[in-house]
């Protein structure tokens, strides 16, 4: 039964250093890091594009000098400053007593 054990354990210790060996020291399954010369896929070929169409859009200012927009009225109103409440306000308050 001791032979078994120690066979077991041989087989078990070459199987866990092939697996480490084929997933950590493996070479040439790896893609590149760097992907300047990999082929382009067509989804990254699409996003190229539009960033390429985005890039020349100006936007009209011209509306700022309308007379509409600067005919416009700042509504906002002023909101006082309101005391703060109590430091704790699940405490007791002073001078009332509970039933």
């Amino acid at each position: 039964m001791k032979s078994n054990t120690i066979v077991i354990i041989v087989i078990t210790l070459l199987i866990a250093a092939g697996a480490y060996w084929y997933f950590f020291m493996g070479t040439g399954n790896q893609p590149p890091l760097s992907t300047n010369n990999a082929p382009v896929n067509q989804a990254q070929t699409q996003f190229e594009t539009l960033v390429s169409e985005l890039q020349p859009i100006s936007f009209n200012t011209g509306i700022f000098s309308d007379p509409r927009f600067n005919a416009l009225v700042d509504i906002t109103t002023v909101v006082s400053p309101e005391p703060s409440g109590r430091p704790d306000p699940l405490a007791p308050i002073p001078g009332v007593t509970g039933h």
